[in-house]
């Protein structure tokens, strides 16, 4: 007889013999065909994801690429050179003209260190002997100490002075110890000639405020730029050894005194350094590129067209791979093409508007290897940086530059975040000498006619651009059509670094098509996650159902064998008799 017990019955042979389970398996294999469907299925839409996480890494780390450089101080690199940098040296950013200066430097800036004059045999000895305080002026401003308790150490008045919140932004103490005596030191924190340091009133003090000596006095730096000012006894100062205001886009770091010998210090632009920032934007660029062709790429070299992981993904191809493509083949966003009128010389536009027009194009070699990849032509972009070394520049990583092709106007300000980049058509009317009203791109812009300021209309991209109007004769300024030549224009110029920058922002954000697209496969997955676990359950309850079915089948045939064998024993007895 069969033995089996409910939810898990097993067969032994003591019944028919049939091997039933052996049946059973084959049946419940063949039911768990579409189970093995649905995992196929599902790790095909995981592996998708997968490939959309790799994408998504890639994206970010251009964007990271793309950020170290989408500011012309970064990417515009200018190079200083000193005669002599133990006299002087100094550094540039992208305003510096390419330029030589001469520099003497009569005084170095110094700040003010006081010492006592009297010392300690050890650090431990007592400062204060009873209760005191400590007061001091710095820069002409008195600061008293108070409450400094007594057997206060020498140690302990130099934390005092180093963490009291009147005290520890102006000086700074320590310890000196001249292999006899122990001191105390005070110095200033500031270079100047107005940031002294006069101890006046120290009561409860071993030492008296007359038991300070000033070992180095605060001064200016004094100095000469390319000569001026003229005369032995004329001298810039400054309070400071670090100056960045005397030669445009250059700070000066002084270092020691070189009266009567003027050294040279020269600005040039960094144009290999622009090359290796351009190459590597094209290289990190088809970096990705690539990576989109790979994920959506067809194969013809067989018999069948058969596609990638990604093949005909709309998210890949038009969100992300368009949008990429666009950026370089596209004007550069608030810029306008270049013109020149032969006849006059006048000149109009930016001269780099389009980065083609600095050798970097895209490969249209159909079924080439390098399809749709970037590629740069460096003598076409050696020979604009030899041109115009800022325009190449500005088209690469203006930051929000805000210009104005318009005398009548000039930009001042945008709200980051707010304010849109693009190009402005800007028309006003003073009226009685006054600013009435203005427009921006057709649209009512406010006007503050005391300070003779536009500001851009809430709810456009204009929104947060302050400009202010330079022409204040009575009139009407500006023409509705942008392209007339009395239209004036406000261009807030945003670089194609910028503008990638921005895209992968967008491409990667938490509510990118990246993510969007990720949260439906991942949707989808769990449904088929649903479905597997349906078709479990029910394969579970049909593999019960069968093998409680075949267990009574397989104890109704060992009855019918018991019964078949008692009876062919009866017969063979009667035959026997």
């Amino acid at each position: 007889m069969s033995d089996y017990t409910s939810g898990n019955i097993n067969f032994t042979g003591l019944g028919s013999g049939t091997d039933f389970q052996s049946l059973i398996d084959g049946l419940i294999k063949l039911e768990r065909v579409h189970i093995n469907r649905l995992e196929s299925w599902k790790s095909t839409w995981s592996d998708k994801v997968e490939k959309f996480q790799e994408l998504n890494t890639a994206l970010l780390g251009l964007q990271t690429t793309l950020k170290s450089m989408d500011t012309l101080d970064e990417f515009m690199t200018k190079a200083v050179t000193s005669s002599d940098s133990d006299i002087a040296t100094a550094t540039a950013n992208s305003q510096a003209d390419v330029t030589s200066h001469t520099l003497e430097v009569k005084y170095l800036a110094k700040n003010d260190i006081v010492v006592g004059s009297i010392g300690l045999s050890d650090a431990k000895d007592v400062y204060y002997s009873s209760a005191g305080s400590f007061t001091f002026s710095y820069a002409g401003k008195s600061v008293t100490l108070s409450n400094i308790p007594a057997g206060t150490t020498l140690e302990g008045m130099v934390n005092i002075i180093n963490n009291h919140a009147d005290s520890r932004d102006k000086i700074r103490a320590t310890v000196l110890n001249d292999g006899f005596y122990t001191r105390l030191q005070i110095y200033g924190l500031d270079l100047g000639s107005e940031n002294r340091i006069i101890i006046s009133n120290t009561p409860g003090s071993v030492f008296t405020e007359n038991n300070y000596l000033t070992t180095q006095y605060s001064q200016d730096a004094w100095l000469k730029v390319d000569g001026f000012p003229p005369g032995s006894n004329a001298w810039m100062v400054r309070d400071s050894n670090t100056i960045d205001d005397l030669v445009p886009g250059v700070t000066l770091n002084l270092k020691k005194p070189n009266l009567g010998n003027p050294i040279h210090i020269g600005v040039t632009t960094d144009k290999e350094g622009m090359v290796e920032n351009v190459q590597k934007f094209v290289d990190q660029t088809n970096e990705v590129r690539q990576m989109i062709k790979d994920l959506t790429s067809v194969s013809t070299s067989s018999d069948k067209a058969k596609g990638s992981i990604l093949t005909g993904n709309y998210g890949v191809e038009l969100l992300i791979g368009q949008r990429l493509k666009e950026v370089v083949a596209s004007k550069g966003i608030g810029f306008s093409w270049f013109f020149e009128d032969e006849a006059t010389g006048n000149t109009r536009g930016d001269r780099y508007s389009a980065l083609s027009q600095l050798g970097i194009k895209t490969n249209a070699d159909t079924g080439g290897a390098n399809m749709g990849l970037l590629e740069l032509d460096t003598e076409e972009l050696t020979k604009a940086l030899n041109d115009d070394p800022m325009a190449v520049a500005k088209l690469f990583s203006a930051n929000y530059m805000g210009e104005s092709e318009s005398s009548n106007l000039t930009y001042l300000s945008h709200i980051t975040g707010v304010t849109k980049p693009g190009q402005y058509n800007v028309q006003y009317e003073v009226a009685g000498g006054k600013l009435v009203s203005a427009t921006i791109n057709g649209v009512a812009a406010s006007v503050d006619s005391t300070s003779w300021q536009i500001t851009g209309p809430a709810g456009t991209d204009a929104s947060g651009m302050a400009i202010r109007v330079e022409n204040r004769a009575d009139g009407i300024y500006g023409n509705s059509d942008v392209d007339a030549s009395d239209a004036m224009k406000i261009n807030l110029k945003l670089g194609k670094i910028g503008e990638t920058v921005e895209i992968l922002s967008d491409i990667t954000s938490e509510d990118g098509p990246l993510e969007i697209l990720q949260d439906n496969y991942a949707t989808i997955m769990d449904n088929i996650d649903k479905k597997i676990e349906y078709e479990e359950d029910r394969i579970a309850l049909k593999k019960r159902m069968l093998t409680e079915k075949y267990a009574r089948l397989d104890e109704l045939l060992g009855n019918y064998q018991g019964q078949s064998a008692s009876l062919t024993a009866s017969v063979t007895q009667l035959m026997k008799s």
